[in-house]
């Protein structure tokens, strides 16, 4: 399967192998068709005539195969972002008038010889839109292949088949791999109550050990699993109900009932019990987790993706 012609783009700076790795590279194809006189023979009129069409894809004259194989360019050659047939036509297109959309990345540009005429300056005007097209860092294009790119860098898969929420808010969940949970410690019965009653879990801010790092994963966790002493298998998971935390200082943490608060301030998290729907009785080892320590440093806050937590969960309770 080889196009006739293709127009390959990836920024400056990068040697094509390299863009090619990275998702930085399109492909856009054209084939020559010179056997049709219209667009019209390529996509067919309103009347179609089937039986027609089977005889002349018999004897190998069928012309809309041609944008059907502009579909298969599309589907089967990575990095593929336009499929285009060129015909000797005079039709006018849309609003670029020799480029006819069928679809998103797909369709036809009208092409002739002619020393006045011959289309050509439609297909440049297409061209540079692309150019221009590419320039734009915040198209919804560079966005989806960053995230190919991101997604298929790391060759090591995990199957998460368990239980876990397919939506939020009738809304589609995030993959497993893309939210974060935190491991939260709690030191008493006490402490824990008070989680309960108030509906927050809190974190210090400071330079001391055991303090959180605010990183990009932990300040957009969705959900928070406690422990205490003794215990590294829990299922006691909760959600974050409030897009990033709240900065709480000693004097607001002792409004709300915090006993003996030992840091100026606190990172709070609004929180609430997790439906039974939502994980079923899981327990997890957290002891397993990559990133965590034992010891007198079993206590220290992380950050996890939901997909490294089920790796090690253990059972239903």
């Amino acid at each position: 399967m080889r196009p006739d012609y293709t127009l390959s783009v990836w920024p400056e700076g990068f040697p094509p192998e390299k863009a090619e790795e990275q998702e930085l590279i399109v492909h856009i194809h054209f084939d020559a068709k010179y056997k049709v006189e219209g667009f019209t023979e390529i996509i067919g009129g309103d009347q179609v005539d089937h039986d027609k069409e089977k005889e002349e894809q018999r004897f190998g004259t069928y012309q809309r195969a041609d944008l059907l194989k502009m579909h298969a360019y599309k589907d089967a050659i990575r990095r593929t972002g336009g499929a285009y047939v060129i015909y000797p036509g005079y039709d006018s297109g849309d609003l670029m008038r020799g480029f006819h959309e069928i679809i998103p990345g797909l369709g036809a540009f009208a092409v002739r010889p002619s020393q006045i005429d011959d289309g050509t300056e439609y297909l440049k005007v297409f061209i540079i839109k692309v150019v221009n097209h590419f320039l734009n860092r915040a198209s919804q294009r560079d966005r989806m292949t960053y995230r190919i790119y991101d997604i298929h860098k790391d060759k090591n898969g995990f199957d998460v088949k368990e239980l876990i929420p397919e939506y939020d808010d009738q809304k589609r969940a995030l993959p497993p791999a893309d939210i974060f949970v935190l491991i939260g410690y709690y030191k008493n019965e006490t402490h824990y109550e008070w989680i309960k009653k108030n509906g927050i879990y809190n974190f210090r801010v400071n330079s001391v050990r055991g303090s959180i790092r605010l990183t990009p994963e932990a300040a957009g966790a969705l959900y928070l699993i406690l422990h205490t002493e003794g215990s590294l298998k829990s299922g006691d998971i909760w959600r974050i109900v409030e897009k990033g935390p709240r900065v709480f200082s000693k004097i607001e943490m002792i409004k709300k009932g915090y006993k003996n608060p030992s840091s100026n301030n606190y990172l709070v998290y609004k929180i609430e019990k997790c439906r039974y729907d939502d994980f079923g009785d899981a327990l997890w080892d957290i002891s397993e987790l990559e990133g965590y320590k034992g010891g007198r440093s079993s206590g220290l806050p992380l950050a996890v993706p939901l997909a490294d937590l089920m790796k090690v969960k253990i059972k239903d309770k």
